[in-house]
């Protein structure tokens, strides 16, 4: 199996159009090069390595050009990891890198889960003394009231800061794509040979 041929096979993770288009740039560029298969895997690593991070570099720079869906940037930063383990770089600084990522999102989600627990904590306390107030009404007035009040209070603390925990937790999530993204160009790209 030639080279070309191993490639392909290993680029199904794009889209289809731009697989064709990968394809046909590397067939005229191994033509007018006139490589054989062993100075591609020279020059280009295995085929399996290679197309690792050329997919890489089409969902790092696919990131950039749109804003793409949570589903799709999670499959960027596996794409990434997958590189990154592909990349002719040293494998212990890779695995420091993808211990580093895997790291990063761990933080995240933490931050995402803590903002959640916050706001169904919130929630739960608004609920549960305003049915208290309710219920305490009929026997104390100013019990009832007070108990009202601090539900009221904080469905409105929730409404102020909600907002603020969202922005944050979204601040959060690009943050770790562009360090992903980042450590992607930088060791990905770092020993790659191509032109794409």
């Amino acid at each position: 199996m030639s080279y070309l041929n191993e490639l392909e096979a290993h680029l199904h993770a794009l889209p289809r159009d731009e697989r064709d288009e990968t394809m046909a740039y590397y067939d005229e560029y191994f033509t007018d090069a006139n490589l054989s298969n062993s100075a591609a895997r020279k020059q280009f690593g295995t085929p399996k390595q290679f197309a690792r991070r050329l997919i890489a570099d089409f969902y790092m720079d696919a990131d950039d050009e749109s804003e793409i869906r949570p589903k799709q940037q999670l499959r960027m930063i596996w794409v990434v990891i997958l590189g990154l383990l592909a990349s002719p770089v040293i494998l212990p600084v890779a695995l420091i890198m993808v211990a580093l990522l895997v790291s990063a999102l761990a933080v995240v989600l933490s931050i995402a889960v803590t903002i959640v627990s916050i706001v169904v904590a919130i929630i739960i306390i608004a609920v549960v003394s305003i049915v208290t107030g309710v219920a305490v009404v009929f026997n104390s007035l100013s019990g009832g009231i007070f108990f009202m009040g601090v539900g009221i209070a904080a469905l409105g603390v929730l409404l102020l800061i909600g907002p603020l925990m969202i922005s944050f937790m979204r601040a959060c999530f690009n943050g770790l794509i562009n360090l992903i993204k980042a450590i992607g160009r930088r060791f990905i790209k770092k020993g790659a040979n191509y032109e794409a």
